[in-house]
């Protein structure tokens, strides 16, 4: 739902705040991240933890992934992921 999709992009937003990172605001059900490392690197850690993300390299953006907001719970398990690529 619409509400759904405005609390978990607040809590996004809060998370990528805290661990210092970019990312785009946007009025979409995703968010584009800088996670100034390479992209396709994230995307295979974050694979083997069964998180799917997009690369933003296609759209000419090497460190960027594109995060689609989902429920709380995976939002969360997506940080704690994140989090666990982005410290390796």
């Amino acid at each position: 739902s619409q509400k759904m999709n405005l609390a978990g992009k607040e809590f996004l937003y809060q998370e990528f705040k805290k661990l210092g990172l970019d990312y785009v605001e946007t009025e979409a059900n995703f968010i584009f991240l800088n996670t100034n490392k390479d992209c396709q690197e994230v995307f295979a850690k974050l694979l083997k933890l069964g998180i799917i993300i997009r690369t933003g390299d296609i759209f000419g953006y090497p460190t960027y992934i594109r995060v689609t907001i989902g429920s709380l719970e995976e939002n969360k398990r997506f940080i704690t992921g994140l989090k666990t690529v982005l410290e390796a």
